[in-house]
């Protein structure tokens, strides 16, 4: 790594001057930087190699036949996932059994290619080392330290950089020109390489060359050489072994291979998929760039912590005049990996660029985010829930590190502290870039028909990292620990869970609405599996039912993690029901020796968010009333067994607790100024744990409560019937109704802005005396006890809601079953495509194996026929049950074949395989019951089963699917 300009005249004994923040108190979040880039890259090459190995060796008649595979399901490659899916899914057995038929299986060359990557890679690591310390390189320093001065003043430097492990010093004596040291070497074994003019002008310029040398030994003491090799090592290997075949294959795919109609058709997903190459080469390039730059200021200020001149990094700039200039300058500074002058200067009095937040680097981590979801897409359905975990930490990490180091920054430097929705508006920018020119989102099109779904993501983002940039303000006022890493890591926890619950929730579901609305409200009302279900006329309670049940968070399975939002408003609220420290925190010690105040405490109460969230359940159980009132019968037993109303009556309490959340979250967003989405979620928290109370009291008492009886009018206490539904109410309250009030609270506080702006004029009332009185000190202590309490209720009970949640509403039906099952017809050529590759697919081979078991029908029932003794009867009936054994598994292989993509021929291949069946069933018939009618029956069976099968060849070949009639 190099290190300092080479231009410098420093004045002996010079020292910097004291830098008033330490960058170290948080953690830089520059490994989490380092391990997004290097699961991206494991993952892309695991994902492109076979694909690569797959098309060099597999032969193009094979990948002619699995592609026909897809068309034969009806799969058109023209438009959009949702016009298929239904068609997919009715053919997804037959389509796994057709492409097994033709795949050609290259997982041995694929692991053997994968094992020579990473032993090169290791190779490369371990080599690296030793090609730059070659002999025709460098020299040990011994050879060029004649005088025995440079190796006391290295040791003392060694002794001073507090390294156990003393580096290997060496010595570049072609570079006379340059006073610059670099740093390299594998883990355990590192070696500082030193410029020959640095080594000559080390009597002259003693400052600059202790400043050089001790910057280099704080990249050792930081730890950073050994991952940036390791990352050298994996970004070279990986580009030469992978990313360059996998590009020059992808060259072929789009302009040579095949004809070109079906280049032509799949030229978007090829395309798109090519396109992730170049977004990967620019994202780790630019990536690792901004990690180096920020590791390059870290070893400057730890280089001056231990002594070294600040002269050394006072080089004059160049002067910029002018918008463009400036533009210019930073689009070159991104591709740098070392700070300019001038900001190395500067972040020596004041180290703001480490805790600044950098929109690029923020919009590359959403980019490479979800480029390293697409590479991870071949992962098991199961393993999804931890995919997005994984995916949601890295961001979040990454994000809220950065947050967390700007407010920390913020409050220590008496400035506002960061809002956090613009960071979540570029992640959500980078991941929203990365479904849009990637295969994901837009599939075999150029665009998504609908890419505006992509905004939910984005609206997710920016609802977590405004969470935490203000729960980290909280926090930071309150704790009294002697490191901010505890804190921190609860504060990233919950808001990556949360974001991960929704990620679970687009992989799974959401990510076809990119496509557009693909369900019907008949099919989702269906898919609850209720009697009566969907009704004949559908009233609004049960369309807005319908639209609910695919939203974010209804998933009440545990693995969907919708439990994770309850964190959003119990950690806050713990937070403030920890006193604020009276005397200066140990880690506040640290982070400024000088200050000897702690920070001011928190301005809101966990007293009137309690309060809030009181007033907001008395809402809520309000709404509760007229709700039952509104299903009140006079004879439940008469209409308590109807889906409608078994429906009715669980959603219901789901829509009026999260209704009063989303109201009590914008009312105190509202009338907040700081902290207002961690305030709303707070109350709205409270109001939700009341709601589900007075649900439980009102269930359990259902009966004995007059007009607000429901499914029964005999009074008793109903605890076993009233809990299973209300921790299914619990679970979508928590988490789709803990997101609405995030959105809620953020109308609130724009509707909260203008009132003030218009009525108030921007004035505020006169603070308050800050004085407290006994009485007031007893009521803060008493809010805190009761703010413990409910965290401890909130958690306890989403405890007992996941452990005892045994399954959703939800039926196991078949997904097709909530879909659009209207299908838009294909083109003309698309429909003769798809009928031949019907035929050609395994279509043909059913329709003559159909006849082939039919002539063989024909000839065991002729044998019968003929026969004279009862020994040739035996022997010919014996041959008649093989027959019909075989009658059925042939014509049961027939009906697991893809439903035919042409309507009309769909009617005629439904037509052979009954009459085939029926063909089988009068076969037993005859073997079990012989005799002139059970003969007759097959007799009749057989003719037309046979005719139905000539219907079938003659449909093909008169719709182009087939040239000639088979025999």
């Amino acid at each position: 790594m190099a290190g300092l300009p080479a231009d410098s005249a420093p004045k002996a004994g010079e020292r910097p001057a004291s830098v008033p923040l330490d960058e170290r108190v948080l953690a830089a979040g520059t490994t989490l930087r380092f391990i997004l880039l290097l699961l991206l890259l494991a993952a892309a090459g695991a994902s492109m190699l076979p694909g690569t190995v797959w098309h060099l060796l597999a032969s193009s008649e094979t990948a002619d036949k699995a592609a026909a595979c897809w068309l034969a399901a009806g799969i058109d490659p023209g438009v959009s996932m949702n016009a298929s899916y239904v068609q997919y899914t009715q053919n997804a057995s037959a389509l796994k059994e057709c492409t097994a038929r033709y795949s050609q299986d290259f997982s041995g060359v694929s692991l053997g290619v994968g094992a020579v990557a990473i032993a090169t890679v290791v190779a490369v690591y371990w080599l690296l080392p030793v090609w730059r310390t070659r002999r025709s390189k460098v020299t040990p320093l011994d050879a060029m330290d004649v005088h025995g001065g440079l190796r006391p003043l290295l040791d003392e430097l060694v002794s001073v950089a507090g390294l156990t492990r003393p580096p290997r010093f060496v010595v570049d004596p072609g570079a006379a020109s340059t006073a610059d040291a670099v740093a390299f070497g594998r883990w355990r074994g590192h070696t500082v390489c030193l410029d020959g003019g640095l080594v000559a002008t080390s009597d002259t310029q003693r400052d600059r060359f202790r400043a050089v040398v001790l910057h280099e030994l704080a990249h050792l003491r930081n730890g950073d050489v050994g991952v940036t090799y390791v990352t050298i090592a994996l970004w070279r290997v990986f580009f030469v072994l992978v990313l360059l075949p996998w590009a020059a294959v992808g060259l072929d795919i789009l302009f040579f291979a095949g004809t070109p109609d079906a280049r032509g058709q799949f030229a978007p997903f090829n395309a798109h998929d090519r396109v992730l190459g170049g977004l990967i080469v620019l994202a780790v390039y630019l990536t690792r760039a901004g990690i180096l730059r920020n590791r390059e200021i870290y070893a400057d200020l730890m280089a001056a912590r231990w002594g070294a001149s600040r002269k050394p990094w006072e080089v004059p700039a160049p002067p910029r005049s002018g918008v463009w200039s400036r533009l210019f300058a930073g689009f070159v500074e991104l591709w740098r990996t070392h700070p300019s002058s001038a900001l190395r200067r500067t972040s020596l009095t004041d180290p703001k660029a480490l805790f600044a937040l950098e929109r690029l680097p923020l919009f590359l981590t959403g980019l490479v985010a979800d480029i390293l979801v697409w590479h991870l897409g071949s992962l098991p359905y199961g393993l999804f829930p931890a995919k997005a975990v994984l995916i949601a930490g890295l961001v979040v990490g990454i994000g809220g590190v950065a947050l967390w180091r700007a407010v920390l920054y913020a409050l220590l430097t008496g400035r506002p502290a960061p809002p956090g929705w613009p960071v979540g508006l570029w992640l959500g920018f980078g991941i929203a870039v990365g479904e849009l020119t990637g295969p994901r989102a837009a599939g075999n099109q150029w665009l998504p028909a609908h890419p505006e779904a992509l905004s939910i993501l984005v609206a997710a983002l920016v609802l977590v990292m405004t969470w935490t940039a203000q729960n980290a303000e909280w926090w930071l006022r309150s704790w009294r620990g002697r490191s901010l890493g505890p804190a921190m890591l609860a504060g990233l926890a919950a808001p990556s869970l949360a974001l991960a619950s929704v990620l679970y929730w687009w992989y799974v579901q959401g990510e076809v609405l990119t496509h557009g609305w693909p369900f019907t409200t008949a099919g989702l009302l269906g898919s609850y599996g209720l009697p009566g279900l969907p009704p004949a006329h559908i009233g609004p309670l049960l369309e807005v039912v319908a639209v609910v049940g695919v939203l974010p968070g209804t998933d009440a399975s545990a693995e969907s993690l919708w439990w994770a939002g309850v964190l959003l408003w119990v950690l806050p609220l713990l937070a403030l029901a920890i006193r604020a420290p009276a005397r200066r925190p140990k880690w506040l010690a640290g982070a400024l020796p000088e200050t000897a105040a702690p920070l001011a405490p928190n301005k809101s109460g966990p007293g009137r968010l309690l309060a809030a969230g009181l007033a907001g359940g008395l809402v809520c159980w309000a709404g509760l009333a007229m709700a039952r009132a509104h299903m009140h019968t006079p004879d439940p037993a008469a209409v308590r067994m109807t889906g409608p109303f078994q429906l009715a009556h669980l959603m219901w309490p789901v829509l009026v607790i999260c209704g009063a959340m989303a109201l009590t979250a914008a009312v105190v967003a509202a009338v907040t100024d700081s902290a207002w989405l961690l305030a709303g979620l707070v109350a709205a928290g409270i109001t939700a744990l009341l709601g589900a109370g007075g649900t439980y009291l009102l269930m359990s008492t259902d009966g004995c409560l007059g007009p607000l009886n429901t499914m029964t009018n005999t009074c008793r206490w109903w605890p076993d019937v009233a809990w299973p539904l209300v921790r299914i109410e619990l679970a979508y309250a928590l988490a789709l109704g803990t997101l609405v009030a995030g959105l809620s609270a953020f109308a609130g506080r724009g509707a909260g802005l203008l009132w003030r702006r218009r009525g108030r004029s921007g004035q505020h009332p006169a603070a308050r005396p800050t004085a407290e009185r006994p009485l007031r000190r007893v009521g803060q202590r008493g809010a805190r006890v009761a703010a413990v309490a409910v965290v401890a209720a909130g958690v306890g009970t989403t405890v007992l809601t996941v452990q005892t949640f045994r399954s959703s509403t939800r039926s196991a039906k078949p997904p097709e079953s909530m879909l659009d099952q209207s299908t838009r017809a294909p083109s003309a050529s698309m429909a003769r495509i798809q009928g031949q590759a019907w035929a050609a697919a395994g279509g043909l081979d059913h329709i003559n194996a159909l006849s082939a078991v039919a002539r063989e029908y024909t000839t065991a029932f002729e044998a019968v026929a003929r026969s004279t003794s009862d020994a040739e009867f035996a022997t010919a009936m014996g041959k008649l049950n093989t027959t019909c054994a075989e009658l059925a598994r042939v014509t049961k292989r027939a009906g697991a074949y893809f439903t035919v993509p042409n309507p009309a021929g769909q009617l005629v291949w439904s037509g052979v395989l009954t009459r085939y069946r029926q063909l089988a069933t009068a076969c037993r018939n005859l073997t079990t019951h012989p005799g002139s009618a059970t003969a007759r029956a097959a007799t009749a069976a057989h003719q037309d089963a046979a005719g139905s099968a000539d219907a079938m060849i003659y449909w093909l070949a008169k719709s182009g699917a087939t040239r000639r009639k088979t025999p």
